[in-house]
């Protein structure tokens, strides 16, 4: 996995969710551990969707409880971008 990627994502969620980086858990569940909610997750989504260019399939995010998944999805979309243009 991108290591990167995994920095970029914890930084906008960080933000988003005003919580400070070393304080997210990759592996906690963001709506119950991390007090995320609806609008929140929107929010996080619409910036993944604009920095990345990629469109975040809603079958996809119903199934996103961690930081680690956001990161999986992502990197996921982004290496089948890749794959098209190539």
């Amino acid at each position: 996995m991108n290591n990167d990627l995994a920095k970029e994502i914890t930084h906008l969620v960080s933000r988003i969710i005003k919580l400070p980086e070393e304080k997210i858990d990759p592996n906690a569940n963001l709506f119950n551990d991390l007090g995320v909610d609806s609008l929140l997750g929107v929010e996080i989504f619409a910036d993944l969707d604009k920095k990345y260019g990629l469109s975040l399939p809603e079958d996809k995010i119903k199934n996103i409880n961690t930081l680690n998944d956001i990161v999986s999805l992502v990197n996921d979309l982004l290496e089948a971008k890749a794959q098209r243009k190539a």
